[in-house]
């Protein structure tokens, strides 16, 4: 009876190191089989400027996959590559839904250099821009003339670059829009910063430095210059001691110009 026992045991043990790892297998095939775990949601965070449209774009082959075939280090890398996205995370919330939380540049600027190119708060140039962008309220953004993409590449171009948005910042903090819309931004590594306005055409040259105080006597000086009904070509508030002294083009009829010469505003 004893080799029975044996026998016996030896059958439950085969059977067991048979058995395990059929049903591991049978438990896997049906987990990456099942509807239970296939992709139904996509719970997508922080779209503002990236159309939902083309986000799904590049993540519809992964509808009705298996969650659990789904690398979601490859899909931030794929999604890494769409317009505006800085960064992106994607988790697996189980059983059937994936969450996609963006981080988009946020556009600060448009720059013009062999075409026009958009750059976000932290100065860094992101994407070419294109009409189509238009709907988005783009156009609104600073113009910004006479730094180069490759100039922004490096910290110091875009630390000089923020610091010529802040001052475009302080110009509509200030109100001085409702005297003279501004339509672009120039840097100039002699002249410093100009800004150009929209209706006009004027060219005020600020330098460098000293900005609120330069933009108070610019508020001044274009009060001055709407009470008399003067239309100015430049303003120059680039003194770099005596900001009292603003020099004013006024702007002449083309046979007039050789005779129209500039007026210093005290």
């Amino acid at each position: 009876m004893r080799w029975v026992r044996r026998v016996g045991t030896t059958l439950g043990v085969l059977l067991v190191g048979l058995g395990l790892p059929y049903l591991v297998l049978q438990g896997y095939t049906h987990t990456m089989t099942s509807e239970y775990f296939q992709v139904n949601y996509l719970d997508v965070e922080g779209l503002e400027y990236l159309e939902e449209r083309v986000l799904l774009e590049a993540a519809e082959r992964i509808a009705g996959e298996n969650i659990l075939n789904i690398d979601p280090r490859r899909l931030e890398s794929t999604m890494r590559g769409l317009p505006f996205v800085r960064s992106v995370t994607v988790e697996r919330r189980l059983p059937d839904r994936l969450r996609i939380a963006i981080e988009e540049h946020r556009p600060a600027a448009i720059i013009v250099d062999e075409g026009l190119w958009l750059a976000d708060e932290s100065g860094e140039v992101f994407l070419a821009m294109d009409s189509a962008q238009a709907l988005k309220g783009l156009w609104n953004l600073p113009l910004v003339t006479g730094v180069t993409r490759g100039e922004l590449a490096s910290e110091s171009g875009r630390e000089r670059l923020l610091e010529a948005l802040s001052v475009w910042d302080l110009y509509h903090a200030m109100g001085m829009e409702k005297q003279q819309r501004l339509s672009e931004l120039h840097l100039d590594a002699g002249l410093g910063l100009s800004f150009v306005t929209e209706e006009t055409g004027t060219e005020i040259r600020l330098g460098w430095g000293r900005w609120e105080e330069r933009l108070h006597r610019l508020n001044v000086v274009q009060r001055s210059l709407i009470r008399r009904g003067m239309d100015a070509e430049y303003v120059l508030v680039d003194q770099e001691r005596d900001l009292n002294r603003v020099t004013v083009g006024p702007r002449a009829e083309p046979w007039m110009r050789n005779e129209a010469g500039p007026a210093e505003v005290p």
